[in-house]
């Protein structure tokens, strides 16, 4: 079995059989800051349905400008991948996500306004994240398919109780620099525009924005229903549906779209 030396001090690779799920959970936590260094890391035990069913995840990772977010799932190797880490992908990145969600995530963020993390939850489906207690070759393409990505965090341990992990894999921030969110026409509302990261833009209910657009201001308005939100123009629209754009922010302070790929429709 592999061995770390570090400081003159040597750490065995832990059996994954050997210990349960919630104590490598808290080694996870314990090392969150180091891991994710761009979010907050927070326990997140409540319930998420989908048409695959209803599951409970482990943790959230929110962006500390709530620009996005993941939901967690923590496993271990010799779990079953098609009858237990699968399901619970499909129903985590496939989810229902409202207003109970917005609270527990809110009180245990403590500061934010609650109407950010509903923002942010009103956008684009969180990330989902399979984090895994050693290196699982056959699983990284089925998760994706699935709709996850796979993180291995592998912990050794010394004699005198210390941890140490050996990561395989990154997780990013989907954040680009200077870019606030992607948008797209909706192809059901073709003058309405779906934003996928309402916190990061920062426009209240009712309230207006100014947009430009090839050295052109274009004037929208947040319009809320019931759980969905759009851009609507204040004028003519002058985006091309079935066409993907970003939103962001110049060094002036000015919001601007930018083009980029066609959306399939």
């Amino acid at each position: 079995m592999a061995r770390l030396l570090i400081d003159d001090e040597w750490y065995e690779a832990i059996d994954g059989r050997s210990w349960y799920e919630r104590d490598f959970e808290s080694v996870v936590e314990a090392h969150a800051h180091a891991l994710f260094p761009d979010c907050h890391v927070i326990p997140f035990k409540i319930a998420v349905e989908s048409e695959h069913g209803r599951k409970v995840p482990d943790l959230a990772l929110v962006d500390t400008a709530y620009r996005e977010w993941s939901v967690v799932e923590i496993e271990m190797a010799h779990h079953s991948l098609r009858g237990h880490v699968i399901p619970q992908v499909e129903v985590f990145a496939q989810g229902a996500y409202g207003e109970e969600h917005v609270r527990y995530l809110a009180g245990r963020l403590g500061s934010p306004d609650p109407v950010v993390v509903a923002d942010m939850i009103k956008g684009a489906q969180p990330r989902v994240l399979v984090v895994v207690n050693e290196e699982t070759p056959d699983w990284a393409e089925p998760i994706r398919r699935a709709g996850g990505e796979l993180l291995v965090v592998e912990v050794f341990r010394s004699v005198r109780n210390h941890h140490s992990l050996r990561v395989v894999g990154t997780y990013a921030s989907g954040i680009v620099a200077q870019v606030l969110t992607a948008c797209r026409l909706d192809p059901m509302l073709p003058n309405m525009l779906v934003i996928d990261s309402l916190a990061a833009l920062g426009v209240a209910h009712g309230q207006g924005v100014t947009i430009m657009l090839d050295d052109r201001r274009t004037e929208w308005e947040r319009l809320d229903v019931a759980d969905r939100v759009w851009l609507s123009p204040v004028k003519r629209n002058p985006l091309t549906l079935g066409r993907e754009y970003e939103i962001e922010q110049r060094q002036d302070g000015r919001l601007a779209f930018r083009s980029g790929r066609s959306v399939r429709r």
